[in-house]
C-alpha cells in the first residue's frame, strides 16, 4: 500500500490560518496518516468530538424546567437564551454545535480524499479501506443532518427547493468559500453519502462509537421520518431490525449508583452524546411534570429514566441516559426503530401492524406480565398512543426538537411551548422562525452565508 504525500501535512497546517467553522483548529501536532489504521485512529479521536451532538436543540424542548436559580447556573448565555427561545442565541461570534458538526464533515472528507489514493494489495485491505470509507460517509451523513435539524427549516417535499439547508462540503479544502446548498441539495446529500455507506459498512464492530450496516440503515430511518417519508423510513427501520438490532429487556436491567444503564448495551446501536449537556443534573433542574406524569406505574421506565434527589426536591432529575454517566446519549437505539416503524406501518394504514410493533416494544417495558396489549384502535388513536409512547421512551435524546418541527406541521399535533423565567413568561409557537437557529456571525461576515431569519 502506498505511503502518503506530504500535501496532507500542508492541508492540516493550511487550516491554522482559517476563518469561520474551524477557528477552534485541529493540531499541527497531528501525525500524518501512513496507513487505514491511522486514518481510522483520525474519526475516533474523542479529543476531535467525533460523536458528538449538538447540545443547544435540546434546551428548547418541553423535556425539562428548571428553577429561577436553575436558570441562572446554566453554564452559557446561548444555554440560557436557547432555554426561553430568545431571537439571539448565542454571545460570540461562533457556535459550539456549528463547529464540533463542521469539524466532523472535515475529518471525514479528509479520510474519504486520502482513502481513495490509497492502493490496497491484499482482499483484506480492500475490504478494511471500504470499511472506512463507509465510516466516514456515516459521519458525515451524520453531521450533515444534525446541521439541518437546527440551522434549517424542517423538510416539506413541495418546498424544499425553495428554501436554504446548510453548506455542504465534500472535500478537506476548507479555504474555498461555499454558499449554502437549498433544502432539498442538502438531503440529497445527506441520503446519497448513506446509501452508499450502508453498503460499505460492516456487520459488526468492536464498540459502537464505530458504525455498523444496522446502524447505516438506522440513520436512513431517523433521516426519512424526519422529511415524513414514511414508506421509506419504514424500510429502512424495517431492513436495520432484520441486520440484528434487539430490544433490551428493562426488567434485566440493574441500576448502579446514580445512572441505570450500562454504556454500549445492546440496544445501542450507534454511540454518540450531545456535547456539553450537564446542568440537567443539578438539583435545580427537573424533567417536566406532564411527561414524568405519564408514565405508568407498572412502567419501569418511570424509575429507570428518572430519580429525586433528595426528598425536598422540587421534582425528578434524569438517570437514564445510554452513555451510563452524564453526558446525554444521542445515538441511535433500537427502541427508536420500533417507534418509527409503529408511527408509519400505522400512518401507512396498517394499524393493526403498527400496534404490534408498539407492543413488542413495550412487553421489554413493563414489569413481566403487567403489560397488557393495545388492540382495536383506530389510525387517530394508534398514532395519538405511538407519539405520547415515542415522547416517552426518547426523551432526553436529543430528538424532541425535531419531534416539534415535523409535529407541528399538523394543526391536531402542533403545540406552543411556554416557560416562565424571574416572573417573564415565554412562549414558543408552532412553526416558529425561532425553530430554526440564527448562522454564527462568524459565518455570516467571514464567509458570506445567507442569515436565517429569527
Amino acid at each position: 500500500m502506498k505511503k502518503y504525500k506530504f500535501k496532507l501535512l500542508s492541508i492540516l497546517l493550511v487550516m491554522v490560518g482559517c476563518d469561520g467553522f474551524l477557528d477552534e483548529k485541529p493540531s499541527k501536532s497531528l501525525v500524518v496518516p501512513q496507513t487505514l489504521a491511522e486514518l481510522q485512529g483520525l474519526l475516533d479521536n474523542t479529543n476531535f468530538l467525533m460523536n458528538d451532538s449538538p447540545a443547544l436543540i435540546f434546551n428548547g424542548t418541553d423535556d425539562f424546567w428548571t428553577t429561577d436559580q436553575g436558570f441562572q447556573s446554566f453554564n452559557s448565555i446561548p444555554n440560557q437564551n436557547s432555554y426561553v427561545w430568545q431571537e439571539e442565541i448565542f454571545d460570540t461570534p461562533q457556535s459550539s454545535d456549528w463547529v464540533i458538526s463542521y469539524r466532523q464533515v472535515f475529518y471525514a472528507n479528509l479520510v474519504l480524499e486520502e482513502a481513495m489514493e490509497m492502493d490496497p494489495i491484499t482482499d483484506a485491505e480492500q475490504k478494511e479501506r471500504d470499511e472506512l470509507i463507509g465510516r466516514a460517509l456515516f459521519m458525515r451523513a451524520k453531521a450533515f443532518f444534525d446541521l439541518a435539524g437546527q440551522f434549517a427549516p424542517v423538510y416539506q417535499k413541495e418546498n424544499a427547493s425553495d428554501f436554504l439547508g446548510v453548506v455542504i462540503r465534500t472535500n478537506p479544502k476548507i479555504t474555498e468559500k461555499q454558499e449554502r446548498t437549498s433544502l432539498q441539495e442538502t438531503y440529497d446529500q445527506i441520503l446519497g453519502d448513506l446509501n452508499e455507506a450502508v453498503g460499505l459498512l460492516p456487520e459488526t464492530v468492536v464498540i459502537p462509537t464505530r458504525p455498523t450496516q444496522t446502524a447505516g440503515q438506522a440513520l436512513l430511518a431517523r433521516v426519512y421520518l424526519s422529511m415524513s417519508d414514511y414508506e421509506m423510513a419504514n424500510q429502512w427501520a424495517k431492513a436495520s431490525l432484520e441486520s440484528g438490532a434487539e430490544l433490551l429487556d428493562f426488567n434485566e436491567v440493574m441500576p448502579s449508583g446514580n445512572f441505570s444503564f450500562a454504556p454500549f448495551n445492546k440496544e445501542t446501536l450507534y454511540y454518540s452524546v450531545m456535547n456539553g449537556q450537564l446542568f440537567h443534573y443539578s438539583n435545580l433542574t427537573f424533567v417536566d411534570q406532564e411527561l414524568f406524569d405519564s408514565y405508568d406505574s407498572l412502567d419501569l421506565r418511570k424509575k429507570l429514566f428518572y430519580r429525586k434527589p433528595n426528598e425536598s426536591a422540587m421534582g425528578y432529575v434524569f438517570r437514564g441516559s445510554f452513555s451510563g454517566d452524564y453526558p446525554l446519549f444521542s445515538g441511535l437505539s433500537t427502541g427508536e426503530l420500533y417507534l418509527i416503524l409503529a408511527e408509519t406501518e400505522t400512518r401507512l394504514g396498517r394499524t393493526a401492524e403498527g400496534l404490534g410493533y408498539l407492543n413488542e416494544l413495550l412487553e421489554k417495558r413493563y414489569k413481566v406480565g403487567e403489560f397488557q396489549p393495545w388492540r382495536g384502535l383506530d389510525e387517530s388513536e394508534a398514532l395519538n398512543l405511538v407519539f405520547e409512547e415515542r415522547r416517552k421512551e426518547l426523551a432526553f435524546r436529543g430528538l424532541r426538537w425535531n419531534d416539534l418541527r415535523r409535529l407541528n406541521l399538523e394543526p391536531a399535533l402542533a403545540k406552543t411551548l411556554k416557560r416562565t423565567v424571574n416572573e417573564v413568561e415565554y412562549s414558543m409557537p408552532p412553526n416558529s422562525p425561532r425553530y430554526v437557529f440564527p448562522i454564527p456571525q462568524d459565518e455570516l461576515q467571514l464567509n458570506g452565508l445567507e442569515p436565517n431569519i429569527r
